[in-house]
């Protein structure tokens, strides 16, 4: 059984499977949570999410986290996602973020 994070909102509630996520971005008191098939967008705290993840997932920035697991490419400050989602980072960020995803990548082996 996978683990999930929940979702609630006014409108809907559910549960997104960790597997699933791609990317989570804190937008101001919002949080969006990034899949293939949708973006989820509820009020919590980023560090609150945080615990349900494990080391597949990146803090890039203070207000992003990453899943190496689902990088397809990084070049130019651009990070490539499986299902084609982009992301333009700062070059310091980016940096960061392609040595965190060369030493996932190296553990994968």
């Amino acid at each position: 059984m996978g683990n999930y994070i929940p979702v609630i909102t006014r409108e809907y509630i559910g549960k997104v499977d960790v597997d699933d996520i791609i990317y989570i971005e804190q937008r101001q008191r919002r949080m969006a949570i990034v899949t293939e098939n949708n973006t989820y967008v509820c009020y919590e705290r980023i560090e609150n999410i945080e615990k349900a993840l494990d080391k597949r997932f990146y803090h890039t920035l203070k207000k992003l986290i990453v899943n190496l697991d689902k990088i397809i490419m990084a070049r130019d400050q651009i990070i490539t996602f499986q299902g084609g989602q982009e992301l333009c980072l700062a070059r310091e960020c980016f940096i960061r973020t392609k040595q965190a995803y060369a030493a996932y990548l190296k553990e994968l082996l």
